[in-house]
């Protein structure tokens, strides 16, 4: 197996997975915000 084929895959799925808990964070901001909203509303 070719070393940086491997390095290519691992990088890729370390980005699949970045993106995903900067999308789960988002989420949370979100709810904690509109939470924050509804109460000052």
């Amino acid at each position: 197996m070719n070393l940086k084929e491997t390095n290519k895959d691992l990088n890729s799925e370390i980005k699949k997975e970045l993106e995903k808990s900067k999308l789960e964070v988002l989420t949370n901001e979100n709810d904690y915000l509109v939470k924050n909203l509804k109460k000052a509303g």
